[in-house]
Protein backbone atom coordinates (compact mmCIF):
# COMPACT_ATOMS: atom_id res chain seq x y z
CA UNK A 1 0.00 0.00 0.00
CA UNK A 2 1.00 3.57 -1.06
CA UNK A 3 0.25 6.01 1.49
CA UNK A 4 -0.47 9.83 1.77
CA UNK A 5 0.37 11.66 4.95
CA UNK A 6 -1.92 14.75 5.58
CA UNK A 7 0.29 17.37 6.89
CA UNK A 8 -0.06 19.11 10.19
CA UNK A 9 -1.68 22.34 8.44
CA UNK A 10 -3.45 21.29 4.72
CA UNK A 11 -2.07 25.20 3.06
CA UNK A 12 -4.87 26.96 2.64
CA UNK A 13 -7.04 25.10 3.19
CA UNK A 14 -9.91 25.95 5.74
CA UNK A 15 -9.96 23.24 8.53
CA UNK A 16 -13.71 22.12 7.99
CA UNK A 17 -13.91 21.27 4.20
CA UNK A 18 -17.14 22.06 2.70
CA UNK A 19 -19.12 21.50 -0.23
CA UNK A 20 -17.61 18.20 -2.80
CA UNK A 21 -14.00 18.14 -3.23
CA UNK A 22 -11.72 15.79 -5.88
CA UNK A 23 -8.50 15.89 -3.93
CA UNK A 24 -5.55 14.92 -7.08
CA UNK A 25 -2.38 14.07 -4.13
CA UNK A 26 0.54 13.08 -5.37
CA UNK A 27 2.84 11.43 -2.90
CA UNK A 28 5.92 8.82 -2.76
CA UNK A 29 5.82 6.93 -6.46
CA UNK A 30 1.97 6.34 -6.17
CA UNK A 31 -0.70 8.69 -7.77
CA UNK A 32 -3.67 9.41 -5.64
CA UNK A 33 -7.50 10.18 -5.59
CA UNK A 34 -9.06 11.18 -2.46
CA UNK A 35 -12.79 12.20 -2.78
CA UNK A 36 -14.74 14.42 -0.23
CA UNK A 37 -18.47 15.07 -0.55
CA UNK A 38 -20.32 17.25 2.37
CA UNK A 39 -18.32 18.04 5.54
CA UNK A 40 -14.96 16.66 7.03
CA UNK A 41 -13.18 18.72 9.77
CA UNK A 42 -9.73 17.16 10.40
CA UNK A 43 -8.14 18.02 13.27
CA UNK A 44 -4.31 16.44 12.87
CA UNK A 45 -1.48 16.98 15.83
CA UNK A 46 -0.28 13.63 14.93
CA UNK A 47 0.60 11.33 11.78
CA UNK A 48 -2.66 10.81 10.04
CA UNK A 49 -1.67 7.86 6.66
CA UNK A 50 -4.20 7.64 4.15
CA UNK A 51 -4.41 4.85 1.26
CA UNK A 52 -5.42 5.17 -2.57
CA UNK A 53 -8.89 5.88 -3.47
CA UNK A 54 -10.43 6.58 0.13
CA UNK A 55 -13.91 8.20 0.34
CA UNK A 56 -15.62 10.70 2.65
CA UNK A 57 -18.96 11.60 2.52
CA UNK A 58 -20.08 14.23 4.87
CA UNK A 59 -23.99 14.90 4.06
CA UNK A 60 -26.63 15.13 5.44
CA UNK A 61 -24.22 15.58 8.41
CA UNK A 62 -20.77 16.31 8.88
CA UNK A 63 -17.60 14.24 9.65
CA UNK A 64 -15.05 14.63 12.47
CA UNK A 65 -11.10 13.11 12.54
CA UNK A 66 -8.90 13.74 15.65
CA UNK A 67 -5.51 12.79 15.87
CA UNK A 68 -3.98 14.18 18.60
CA UNK A 69 0.20 15.27 19.47
CA UNK A 70 2.01 11.61 19.31
CA UNK A 71 -0.91 9.55 18.23
CA UNK A 72 -1.29 7.79 14.72
CA UNK A 73 -4.10 7.03 11.97
CA UNK A 74 -3.53 5.36 8.93
CA UNK A 75 -5.90 4.47 6.13
CA UNK A 76 -5.75 1.40 3.81
CA UNK A 77 -6.09 1.91 0.16
CA UNK A 78 -10.09 2.01 -0.99
CA UNK A 79 -11.76 2.47 2.58
CA UNK A 80 -14.89 4.71 2.21
CA UNK A 81 -16.54 6.49 5.15
CA UNK A 82 -19.91 7.56 5.43
CA UNK A 83 -21.68 10.63 6.95
CA UNK A 84 -21.36 11.63 10.62
CA UNK A 85 -18.01 10.03 11.45
CA UNK A 86 -16.22 10.30 14.40
CA UNK A 87 -12.65 9.27 14.93
CA UNK A 88 -10.63 10.19 17.94
CA UNK A 89 -7.14 9.05 17.71
CA UNK A 90 -4.81 9.52 20.68
CA UNK A 91 -2.36 6.52 20.40
CA UNK A 92 -3.11 4.00 17.26
CA UNK A 93 -6.05 3.56 15.10
CA UNK A 94 -5.32 0.79 11.96
CA UNK A 95 -8.09 0.63 9.31
CA UNK A 96 -7.76 -1.88 6.52
CA UNK A 97 -7.84 -1.69 2.90
CA UNK A 98 -11.66 -1.67 1.06
CA UNK A 99 -13.05 -1.20 4.40
CA UNK A 100 -16.79 0.41 4.37
CA UNK A 101 -17.47 2.24 7.44
CA UNK A 102 -21.34 2.73 7.66
CA UNK A 103 -23.02 6.47 8.82
CA UNK A 104 -22.64 7.46 12.28
CA UNK A 105 -20.01 5.64 13.30
CA UNK A 106 -17.72 6.44 16.24
CA UNK A 107 -13.99 4.66 16.65
CA UNK A 108 -12.48 6.20 19.95
CA UNK A 109 -9.09 4.34 21.29
CA UNK A 110 -9.49 6.47 24.48
CA UNK A 111 -12.21 6.93 26.94
CA UNK A 112 -11.14 10.49 27.30
CA UNK A 113 -11.51 10.56 30.89
CA UNK A 114 -11.75 8.51 33.45
CA UNK A 115 -15.60 6.55 35.23
CA UNK A 116 -14.11 7.14 38.54
CA UNK A 117 -11.20 7.69 40.73
CA UNK A 118 -10.12 4.41 40.67
CA UNK A 119 -10.25 4.29 36.80
CA UNK A 120 -6.44 3.80 35.17
CA UNK A 121 -8.34 4.20 31.73
CA UNK A 122 -5.38 4.53 28.91
CA UNK A 123 -5.91 4.80 25.29
CA UNK A 124 -5.82 1.50 23.15
CA UNK A 125 -4.80 0.89 20.14
CA UNK A 126 -7.25 -0.03 17.48
CA UNK A 127 -6.99 -2.61 14.55
CA UNK A 128 -9.56 -2.94 11.74
CA UNK A 129 -8.42 -5.47 9.14
CA UNK A 130 -9.20 -5.28 5.44
CA UNK A 131 -12.68 -5.75 3.81
CA UNK A 132 -14.25 -4.94 7.16
CA UNK A 133 -18.38 -3.41 7.02
CA UNK A 134 -18.84 -1.54 10.14
CA UNK A 135 -22.81 -1.05 9.40
CA UNK A 136 -24.90 2.17 11.34
CA UNK A 137 -23.99 3.99 14.30
CA UNK A 138 -21.87 1.13 15.84
CA UNK A 139 -18.99 1.96 18.62
CA UNK A 140 -15.63 0.75 18.21
CA UNK A 141 -13.93 1.34 21.80
CA UNK A 142 -10.74 0.94 22.87
CA UNK A 143 -8.21 -2.07 22.83
CA UNK A 144 -10.39 -3.95 20.02
CA UNK A 145 -8.91 -5.98 16.77
CA UNK A 146 -11.82 -6.72 14.22
CA UNK A 147 -10.73 -8.98 12.12
CA UNK A 148 -10.70 -9.31 8.14
CA UNK A 149 -13.82 -9.97 5.97
CA UNK A 150 -15.76 -9.68 8.91
CA UNK A 151 -19.39 -7.60 9.58
CA UNK A 152 -20.21 -5.66 12.66
CA UNK A 153 -24.05 -5.14 12.28
CA UNK A 154 -25.91 -1.19 12.82
CA UNK A 155 -25.88 -0.23 16.38
CA UNK A 156 -23.50 -2.80 17.24
CA UNK A 157 -20.85 -1.46 20.59
CA UNK A 158 -17.80 -3.57 19.94
CA UNK A 159 -15.95 -3.88 23.77
CA UNK A 160 -13.96 -6.81 22.39
CA UNK A 161 -11.76 -8.23 19.76
CA UNK A 162 -13.93 -9.96 17.05
CA UNK A 163 -12.37 -12.67 15.08
CA UNK A 164 -12.15 -12.81 10.96
CA UNK A 165 -14.82 -13.82 8.74
CA UNK A 166 -18.00 -13.09 10.91
CA UNK A 167 -20.95 -11.38 11.42
CA UNK A 168 -21.04 -9.48 14.92
CA UNK A 169 -23.71 -7.91 16.59
CA UNK A 170 -25.16 -6.34 19.82
CA UNK A 171 -24.42 -4.73 22.87
CA UNK A 172 -21.73 -5.60 23.77
CA UNK A 173 -21.07 -6.80 20.22
CA UNK A 174 -20.45 -11.00 19.84
CA UNK A 175 -20.22 -13.17 17.52
CA UNK A 176 -23.77 -14.18 15.60
CA UNK A 177 -22.01 -16.48 13.19
CA UNK A 178 -19.64 -17.54 10.59
CA UNK A 179 -19.51 -15.94 7.06
CA UNK A 180 -18.32 -17.34 3.48
CA UNK A 181 -15.81 -15.36 2.22
CA UNK A 182 -14.02 -16.65 -0.68
CA UNK A 183 -10.24 -15.72 -0.97
CA UNK A 184 -9.69 -12.34 -2.97
CA UNK A 185 -13.20 -11.52 -2.32
CA UNK A 186 -13.87 -7.67 -1.45
CA UNK A 187 -17.52 -6.26 -1.23
CA UNK A 188 -16.69 -3.06 -2.71
CA UNK A 189 -14.67 -2.98 -6.23
CA UNK A 190 -12.56 0.03 -6.82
Amino acid sequence: MSELTVPRRIGKLPAVLKGAAVLRLRAKPAGWLGRITGRLSIRNKGEFNIGRNVSFYGKPFPSSITVEKGARLQVGDSVFFNYGLDIGCTRSICIGSHTIVGPMVNIMDSNFHPVDADDCTASKEIVIGDNVWIGRGAVILPGVTVGDNTVIAAGSVVTRSIPANVLAGGTPAKVIRDIRVPEGWIRRYE
